[in-house]
């Protein structure tokens, strides 16, 4: 089996306008490399010293609404607050949610018990 290298290329952060999704995309890109292929003696391959001479995003399309029109690339400090925002966002999505079940728990316990 070939050695596979994987080359480090920079991730860009994306957001949809449209619906505001930060986390769910199909990525579309090209890429064109330059690669020693080392051959043993056996004839097995393996890939070394991977260079990208070129990489290119071709289409970005959000998973959650279906489409591409409204994708925007951020920036880092806008990267970083979505981010930041996202995070903060799930915690009190959770604590919100751990809430409801500790009210359920309660009211559940509070409940009559029915014994036969």
């Amino acid at each position: 089996m070939p050695a596979a290298t994987v080359v480090k290329v920079g991730v860009p952060r994306y957001r949809c306008d449209g619906c505001g999704n930060l986390t769910r995309f199909d990525v579309t890109t090209s890429q064109t490399t330059r690669a020693f292929h080392h051959y043993t003696v056996g004839g097995e391959l393996e890939v070394e010293e991977t260079t990208v001479l070129s990489h290119h995003v071709d289409e970005v399309v959000c998973r959650w609404c279906g489409h591409g029109r409204s994708i925007m690339e951020l920036t880092d400090g806008e990267a970083d607050a979505a981010g930041a925002a996202h995070a903060a966002g799930a915690a009190g999505a959770a604590d919100a949610a751990g809430a409801a079940d500790a009210a359920g728990e309660r009211k559940e316990s509070g409940a009559p018990s029915r014994t036969s």
